[in-house]
């Protein structure tokens, strides 16, 4: 009887899971015996956008091993991570999809599987890219018992460890472990076994070779099971899991291009759900599926970045430098340099290192402040200080390089520490990353107000920074950057294209105003080196100690993001005569170089100015300020709402009051006299014009409209004295 229920339990839990109910259990059974193993796999390939091959992804790499080849240590850790009852059970562990089930329900999401190694087996081997239905999964159970029936335990584990997927096209153990470690499996020691192990549940996003930490994390959760069973004890797995990951360099596939690009695309790809419904499935489409993917890279552009970054720091002992360029109206990577060389470091430094971007994060202070309704020329005090932030924290010490006061924009172009920190507290640090995030920043930067200054939780990419940047650059829409255009099967039928998705992140006339100071950063600022013989845009960021150096800018066609530093961050001294690398360094030389190389031969384009919401109005010449009946007729102006002047040119004087005059004895002569103080006195006097320039529209404005014929001036009436005009508010002249 207890053998009974043993074998049959499980086809009741099966028939319970199934929507058609037991009673169409002979069903399920016919979809699992009719069902086949999975096709032949066919390569994928991945192309620049100019048609061009830059990758083929296959599998290419798997090795079959005999049981006997396959080391305990290996067993006992992939039965501590996936099956730990799997010599116990008949193909189906009631008590592990109980036990899955309720931390499921408790976690309110899947943190567990109930699935055994001979489920897992089925899977792949008959159910790769089936739906993920209770259909399917019953005829997926009543499978795996047939399979349990007909063959031995250890046939099926290994059968399943030549199989299973280990990530970076690494196919079964065997070639597992001669890819990560360059040696056999069976040589595999516990920190290597347990690593493999661990690696099972989710290849790619715990590769560790570019995700070490959590690699580390799988590989303690092996151990953990290992402990579970009794394998080895806690001392025993406190050592393993303390040891190095031992994972050996590697060389890019001779047939890859751009190997940095290309794994971005990858892990792009492997977290879309338009592949499948989970990682394994977007596995097996992407190596398995004969996939056609179109990407964007440009490779002229990839040719020009990779250039400039070597031609300034060409040498192995230099910093690392990183570039992302965008298009900022279709948010289309054309290109990224990731590192110098991919078979030294496989980490992205492009698309996955977060680095503190130091004062390249003012610029999200500037368009915050603008939203709030500041001006450029509004005057912020820019000296060192101790502030006390927004949220009422500890006294905030800020040391500035500038002293008094600052216009706004000014203010940027100096890289003022002591005026952007004022007006992080006035602002409040939460406002600031809202409009970070709203113009492309994904990372979690915490709102604290040092987030102005670049002290952010966990730093940024460079990938973020010129996706950020080219919200300006594309009049305040932000479109998400997209390394991918379509994806099409082998006989060219269109499978998936990306949707972009705009928004307005900043309103067209907060952009054209903040493209403005960026250009002052370029011009007379902290970027000169970065200038351009066409209107270009820009900020410098250098991190505390010198560690991380930026320069994020862009053209009317083109955003690109450059750091420079170590990939374990340490200060830069003396690099190649530069005694500190600074963001206005390096950097913005490195941005230079490519943007010219990159626009070579490109139409000079100005910033779109925003002419809808340009106003016309008469402005005196002699004080800037707005025209009105007691000064000059005024000359005609047009400009932006907060380019213009907020009050009018001053009143004059009042008249003096004449003074009384005693009565004279008429003359009895008839010659002409003098006229009588009082009459002279009726012509006003006026005061002098302010000997002041009158502010020009920006060169992008609209040109200065033609003086209409004069009409007389009015007079202003001695009596009563008219009211002075209240003073406006100090601003730049």
């Amino acid at each position: 009887m207890h053998s009974f229920v043993r074998r049959w339990l499980p086809v009741l839990v099966a028939c319970a899971l199934s929507t058609a109910g037991c009673s169409q259990l002979v069903q399920v059974e016919a979809v699992a015996l009719r069902a086949k193993p999975a096709p032949n796999a066919e390569q994928t390939l991945v192309y620049a956008a100019d048609g061009s091959v830059i990758a083929t992804l296959r599998v290419q790499n798997r090795v079959t091993i005999d049981r006997d080849d396959v080391p305990q240590v290996l067993v006992d850790a992939v039965l501590g991570a996936e099956d730990r009852r799997f010599y116990r059970h008949d193909g189906i562990d009631v008590r592990a999809i109980a036990r899955a089930a309720l931390a499921n329900q408790r976690a309110g999401t899947v943190v567990q599987g109930g699935s055994t190694i001979t489920q897992q087996l089925v899977k792949n081997r008959y159910f790769r890219d089936a739906p993920q239905t209770l259909r399917r999964k019953s005829a997926e159970m009543r499978l795996a018992l047939r399979v349990e029936l007909e063959r031995s335990k250890d046939e099926i584990l290994t059968d399943y460890l030549n199989t299973i997927y280990l990530g970076e096209g690494a196919y079964g153990v065997q070639a597992a472990a001669r890819h990560y470690f360059g040696i056999d499996a069976a040589r595999l020691r516990l920190p290597q076994a347990a690593l493999l192990a661990g690696l099972i549940r989710s290849p790619e996003t715990n590769s560790p070779s570019r995700h070490p930490v959590a690699a580390r994390a799988a590989r303690r959760r092996a151990l953990a099971g290992m402990v579970a069973t009794g394998a080895i004890g806690p001392r025993r797995a406190r050592w393993a899991a303390g040891q190095p990951l031992g994972v050996r360099a590697r060389a890019a596939s001779p047939t890859t291009r751009y190997p940095y690009f290309v794994e971005y695309v990858k892990r792009v790809l492997l977290a879309n759900p338009a592949l499948g419904p989970d990682e394994a499935s977007r596995v097996s489409a992407l190596y398995r599926g004969g996939l056609r993917i179109h990407t964007s890279i440009d490779p002229n552009l990839q040719a020009k970045a990779e250039a400039a970054a070597s031609a300034h720091l060409p040498d192995n002992s230099d910093p690392e430098v990183a570039i992302a360029v965008i298009r900022p109206r279709s948010g289309r990577v054309v290109a990224a340099v990731g590192g110098r060389d991919f078979r030294r470091l496989q980490f992205d430094l492009a698309t996955q290192a977060h680095r503190q971007p130091g004062s390249a994060f003012k610029t999200f202070a500037l368009v915050a402040a603008l939203r709030s309704g500041m001006r450029l020329d509004d005057l912020v005090d820019s000296g060192s200080a101790t502030l006390l932030g927004s949220d009422g924290d500890d006294p905030w010490p800020v040391s500035s390089s500038t002293v008094g006061q600052l216009s706004l924009d000014r203010a940027l172009a100096l890289s003022s520490n002591g005026a952007f920190a004022r007006l992080a507290v006035e602002l409040g640090g939460p406002r600031i990353a809202e409009q970070a995030q709203a113009m492309g920043v994904t990372s979690d930067t915490g709102s604290n107000d040092a987030i102005v200054l670049g002290g952010l939780r966990h730093g940024v990419t460079p990938l973020e920074m010129a996706s950020a940047y080219a919200t300006l650059a594309n009049t305040g829409i932000h479109v998400p950057p997209m390394p991918i255009v379509k994806i099409t099967d082998a006989e060219g039928s269109l499978l998936w294209h990306p949707t972009p998705d705009p928004r307005v992140a900043v309103d067209p006339e907060n952009s054209y105003l903040s493209t403005q100071a960026l250009q002052e950063v370029v011009e007379s600022g902290t970027g000169q080196a970065a200038r351009l013989p066409r209107p270009a845009a820009g900020k410098t960021g250098t991190t505390q100690n010198y560690r991380d150096a930026w320069f994020v800018g862009f053209t009317p066609q083109l955003a690109a993001s450059v750091w420079v530093g170590h990939t374990r961050p340490r200060p830069m001294y003396d690099v190649h005569g530069v005694s500190r690398v600074e963001g206005g360094t390096f950097p913005a030389r490195i941005w230079q170089s490519f943007m010219t190389a990159a626009l070579a031969g490109k139409p000079v384009r100005p910033f779109p100015y925003p002419s809808r919401l340009a106003v016309t109005v008469r402005v005196d010449p002699a004080s800037g300020l707005l025209a009105a009946p007691w000064c000059a007729p005024g000359v005609v102006h047009t400009a932006l709402p907060k380019q213009l002047p907020t009050s009018s040119c001053p009143q004059p004087p009042p008249p003096p009051t004449p003074a009384p005059v005693a009565a004279a004895t008429p003359a009895p002569s008839r010659t002409p006299t003098s006229p009588a103080p009082s009459e002279a006195a009726s012509e006003p006097v006026r005061k002098a014009p302010v000997d002041r320039p009158s502010p020009s529209p920006s060169p992008s404005a609209a040109p200065e409209a033609s003086e209409p014929p004069t009409r007389p001036r009015p007079q202003p009436s001695p009596s009563p004295s008219p009211s002075p005009s209240p003073s406006p508010k100090k601003r730049r002249g």
